[in-house]
């Protein structure tokens, strides 16, 4: 991962993401924030599957959304915090198993034949990439149906910069020496793009 892209990815704030203009799978991602504050307030396995299942609409049967690459980004931050607090160990086991899920599709996304993504990770904020200020739901019923709402450059980089995210995650769990096993795993799923 280049420094740029590094440095704005550490540099991200989650009230300075637009999720309310984010298009997931069943709606928009306005109830983010709130969920990943819950997600890192609680060490409780059941609460945190709970909060997940809400906001695991950022992908829906192999397919990425907006979301997907700022919302790993924020949970990329919950590993580390686990992890530097030794808590949590069934929590991060099964952050994990989700991490490989996704590492996963953005492999298979790699390996397709696609446009060129984004110069950017911040280019995903641009307002033409972004649903409209006061979004309704017919407003969003007309985006879905609209087959050139969203252009194969900014569908590809959904994925393109999700893997770029998930690149970290064997990077922080070797910085803490911790399931090595799993971090090798993700480092072999990355190794296979073509």
């Amino acid at each position: 991962m280049d420094l740029a892209a590094r440095d704005y990815i550490d540099s991200l704030e989650i009230n300075s993401i637009p999720w309310n203009r984010m298009f997931t799978a069943y709606g928009t991602a306005d109830r983010y924030p709130q969920l990943l504050s819950e997600m890192e307030e609680s060490i409780d396995i059941d609460h945190w599957k709970r909060a997940f299942f809400e906001i695991s609409d950022f992908e829906h049967q192999g397919t990425l959304f907006l979301p997907a690459p700022f919302v790993l980004v924020f949970l990329g931050r919950l590993l580390r915090k686990l992890l530097e607090e030794g808590r949590g160990e069934d929590i991060v086991k099964w952050m994990l198993d989700q991490f490989a899920y996704y590492v996963d599709i953005c492999v298979e996304a790699e390996n397709s034949e696609h446009a060129h993504q984004l110069e950017r990770l911040s280019d995903l904020l641009e307002d033409r990439n972004l649903l409209p200020e006061e979004c309704t739901f017919d407003t969003l019923q007309d985006f879905f149906e609209d087959p050139e709402a969203v252009s194969d450059a900014l569908f590809y980089s959904f994925y393109f910069y999700s893997l770029v995210v998930l690149s970290q995650v064997p990077e922080i769990l070797d910085q803490y020496e911790a399931f090595s096993e799993e971090s090798n795993e993700l480092k072999g799923k990355m190794m296979t793009l073509a």
